[in-house]
């Protein structure tokens, strides 16, 4: 024989039923209260925190920032090479100076630097200084010249310092070819030792600027006696143009020992107006 429970009536069900959604609404609503206590309680300690957090922060990562180094010089050229540093006495505390440089980097140019003859005398102290700028194409040499310098006490060294080089890796497009003609020497009537001659542009182009090195040397062209330097402006294409230089000397040098060197900063812009015959960049 089944045994069949009884069951409670079903209004009771219903009452039940209703008391346990009423229970589990005020259990939801009292979490609910609780939960956002709990979240403005959080935002109230989170803000100011976060605020004061962040400036601790921010100064740790500034103090502890570096910054990454910048290269200022993007090349790793060789230094300029002096081959030689020397006095050419003049008499009553005067002298003339010249070295000369060379540019080890065949494919860097100094384009510009700084130089100074420091002058010394025969007990190794410093005596007066000259100074200059000048630039040395990739490969080249040339030579700084000093004609006349005064001096306190007798000069009878120098040394040349090299200093703020400006390098690049830019190559002047064209080469310049010049003769000199018509060499010849001899004397103001004041007595001075003079050179003069014509100076022969042999391109097609206006050149801006040409300094010219005058080197005296002996007879065995090995020693240099006199140094004198000068330059000359717009230059007209195919142009010869008459140049003359006095030397701080009464001493006589035949038109032989004496070198006349043309020298154009081709990394000038606007050194040469026009194109030129295409001759290749040594």
């Amino acid at each position: 024989m089944l045994n069949i429970p009884n069951l409670p009536e079903k209004e009771e069900l219903e009452y039940k039923e209703k008391e346990f959604f009423v229970s589990l609404g005020e259990q939801l609503q009292a979490s609910s209260r609780y939960w956002f206590l709990a979240l403005i309680i959080l935002i109230a300690v989170a803000v100011p925190a976060g605020f004061i957090l962040r400036g601790v922060l921010s100064r740790a990562f500034i103090a502890s920032y570096e910054p990454p180094s910048v290269n200022l010089n993007p090349y790793t050229p060789q230094e300029l090479q002096v081959i030689k540093a020397e006095v050419i006495p003049l008499g009553a505390g005067q002298v003339s100076l010249y070295g000369q440089l060379l540019n080890p980097n065949p494919d860097i140019s100094a384009k510009e630097f700084e130089y100074t003859f420091v002058l010394a005398d025969s007990g190794g102290q410093e005596t007066g200084r000259a100074a200059g700028k000048s630039y040395l194409l990739a490969g080249d040499s040339r030579f700084l010249v000093v004609p006349v310098e005064t001096s306190a006490s007798a000069t009878v060294s120098t040394r040349l310092e090299i200093s703020n080089v400006d390098w690049t890796r830019k190559e002047p497009e064209y080469d310049l070819r010049f003769d000199i003609v018509q060499k010849n020497t001899g004397f103001t009537p004041e007595g001075k030792f003079f050179v003069e001659g014509l100076l022969r542009n042999l391109q097609s182009v206006q050149i801006k600027k040409v300094d010219l090195d005058f080197l005296v040397f002996d007879d065995r062209h090995a020693e240099i006696l006199g140094v004198n330097t000068g330059s000359y402006t717009d230059l007209q294409a195919l142009e010869s143009r008459y140049f003359r230089t006095i030397f701080p000397t009464t001493k006589y040098f035949s038109p032989e020992s004496i070198d006349v060197i043309p020298k154009v900063n081709l990394l000038s812009p606007g050194v040469i107006i026009g194109t030129p015959d295409k001759i290749p960049a040594r």
